[in-house]
């Protein structure tokens, strides 16, 4: 049985973590309190995953270009899930907010999100062996340094 995707892509979750913190500390106008507090959480994590940051780094440094489709695979998959999650959120968000016109545009994003989801879906599960071949053999020779 595969290890779930947070466990075994945990390394691209804390690296993309890392730049949005170090995103977070050149923006102004938020206490350096809550960006401490921010930082202490992203260490306790990094801490807390140690061996899977670990063994994640090994493996992308063996294999970084069937890591890197892999997860972005797999996180499309998981985006396409949380709609279930996040199409509810958004619709509170959308009746509480303020402004007329934010609200109408979270819901125009969150409908073309969807929908572009469900193409990049279908078009994959009509053609995955075209698309994985394209993707894990044709792109990886086009690519330097990713055999």
């Amino acid at each position: 049985m595969e290890k779930p995707l947070l466990i075994k892509s945990v390394l691209m979750f804390i690296s993309l973590w890392t730049i949005g913190i170090l995103f977070l500390w050149f923006r102004r106008n938020i206490e350096i309190f809550w960006k401490i507090v921010a930082t202490l959480i992203l260490a306790f994590y990094i801490w807390f995953f140690y061996e899977e940051l670990y063994s994640g780094f090994s493996s992308f440094s063996n294999d970084w270009y069937n890591m890197t489709i892999t997860f972005i695979k797999e996180l499309l998959a998981v985006v396409f899930t949380n709609l279930f999650f996040l199409w509810p959120l958004a619709l509170i968000i959308i009746f509480y907010k303020a402004d007329d016109i934010k609200a109408e545009n979270l819901l125009k994003f969150m409908c073309v999100f969807t929908l572009l989801l469900w193409i990049i879906f279908v078009l994959y599960i009509f053609h995955i062996k075209g698309i994985d071949t394209f993707l894990y053999e044709n792109l990886k020779k086009m690519i330097p340094y990713a055999h």
